[in-house]
């Protein structure tokens, strides 16, 4: 090997090591660093090959040290699905040294984030019941998905998860994952037998600590309506309670009704909600849900959850719902009538007991994330849940509702909420399907909203 050789090679090794610890750097701070010149620097550069990741163009371009994707390659492609079911290539993303994940769009976009995905990508990490679901394929995997590493949701979503929420999807998917659910279709019917099969499988297939934290136990699956043959099959969410007959089954029962009573009332208000229909068996109770990011079989609309938008774009600490809208308004990013609806929804949850507004359960529409403008999405996930059962020692409380913490700069929106909600009591009140003790409770929420909580 003559001296230029061995220098290339000296060079290349050292380049290597400084992208692995200060990466990414510009071509000047690796000639500064080095010590060497421009074309040392760039036929250094060249003989890394696909170990190196070239990131912005002319001046601002950066290098970074790629990492595989647990055995998998670093760079995976990116698709794009649409309404009328077409499905493109987006761009690509690559993981690189440090958990920092480099993604490339159209129109040049890039986005560069450190130990997290970027926000428009935030649906590929499996979430909640179903995504505690993919422990069964890498039991090696901490058994709550928020806890994997930027690496472990990458393989989960390039290797298995085919067709995540929303319209993103990556890699090639060599291995079609079994949690395909969606791929089982259920006639009207039939859904009633189908419903508690699909509901005592996954009971005994749960992996170890999947209905942490009090989720919703739920499953994803296609409804045919045989009667209209030109009807496409509809993806839904089917949530379900416990056995009936126990406690905590009769407590989701009711609370599974008022989730679709609670949709019916905002909808009768012109504000978008989860089509969604009660399908009740002599064991179970079913709140079927169809998905609206899915169009028929396999059009798809991309949806972004709060937490995400929040964490991206607010520079604040989460406080509730409106507080991050009113900020990403600011931005121009929400148009103001869709804070005043989200501000009215919000209102509704806390006149109606919901104690379970995180952000995960308000997304958005986000037809170009290249220039994000919001729309939100049906509300979904609405009811009353401070009447859950409880988690750790399952009470079954009837406390009436008490005043909520007013919402400062919205009065006209928290009036119209709590006519609203005035409403969703009085017909939870008369609401035949709902247990007797919560007949009663609703009766009283009623006059509590009435008197605007006077005899308080």
């Amino acid at each position: 090997m003559n001296g230029s050789s061995s220098d290339t090679v000296a060079l290349t090794v050292q380049l290597r090591s400084l992208l692995a610890e200060r990466g990414p750097l510009t071509a000047q701070q690796l000639q500064t660093a080095t010590g060497k010149s421009q074309p040392s620097v760039s036929l250094a550069l060249g003989k890394l090959g696909q170990e190196v990741c070239k990131m912005g163009a002319a001046r601002s371009t950066r290098y970074a040290l790629t990492q595989p994707i647990l055995g998998l390659d670093a760079r995976q492609p990116i698709h794009l699905a649409t309404p009328h079911a077409d499905q493109g290539r987006f761009g690509a993303l690559t993981l690189l040294a440090g958990e920092q994940v480099f993604a490339q769009g159209p129109r040049k976009s890039e986005w560069l984030t450190v130990g997290a995905l970027p926000w428009w990508l935030s649906s590929l990490r499996p979430q909640g019941f179903l995504g505690r679901q993919f422990t069964r394929l890498r039991p090696d995997f901490a058994p709550d998905p928020d806890r994997w590493s930027v690496s472990q949701v990458l393989y989960i979503a390039a290797n298995h998860f085919s067709d995540p929420p929303g319209a993103f999807s990556l890699g090639t998917h060599g291995q079609p994952s079994d949690m395909a659910l969606a791929s089982q279709v259920i006639t009207q019917a039939g859904r009633s037998d189908a419903f508690d099969q699909l509901a005592d499988a996954l009971v005994q297939g749960l992996p170890t600590g999947s209905s942490a934290g009090g989720e919703q136990p739920k499953f994803i699956c296609r409804v045919r309506d045989e009667a209209d043959a030109l009807q496409a099959d509809r993806q839904v969410i089917v949530k379900y309670s416990p056995p009936r007959g126990t406690p905590f089954g009769e407590r989701w029962h009711d609370l599974l009704h008022l989730e679709h009573l609670a949709n019916q009332v905002l909808r009768d208000q012109g504000i978008a909600s989860a089509q969604t229909e009660v399908v009740q068996t002599p064991r179970r109770t079913f709140l079927q849900s169809t998905r609206f990011d899915r169009d028929g079989v396999s059009g798809k609309r991309h949806v972004v959850a709060a937490s995400a938008l929040h964490d991206a774009f607010v520079r604040a600490p989460r406080r509730h719902w409106v507080a991050s809208c009113e900020a990403l308004a600011a931005q121009k990013m929400l148009a103001p009538e869709h804070l005043a609806s989200v501000a009215s929804v919000y209102c509704f949850g806390q006149f109606i007991g919901n104690t379970d507004m995180h952000f995960g359960n308000l997304s958005f529409f986000v037809d170009d994330v290249t220039r994000p403008v919001l729309l939100p999405t049906p509300v979904y996930d609405m009811l009353p849940m401070q009447w859950r059962p409880g988690i750790h020692d399952g009470a079954l409380d009837l406390t009436p509702l008490q005043p909520p913490v007013p919402l400062d700069g919205f009065d006209a929106q928290a009036l119209q909420a709590r006519q609203w909600a005035i409403d969703f009591w009085q017909r939870a009140a008369g609401l035949p399907e709902l247990s007797p003790p919560f007949r009663a409770l609703a009766g009283i929420n009623a006059g509590r909203l009435i008197s605007n909580f006077a005899m308080l």
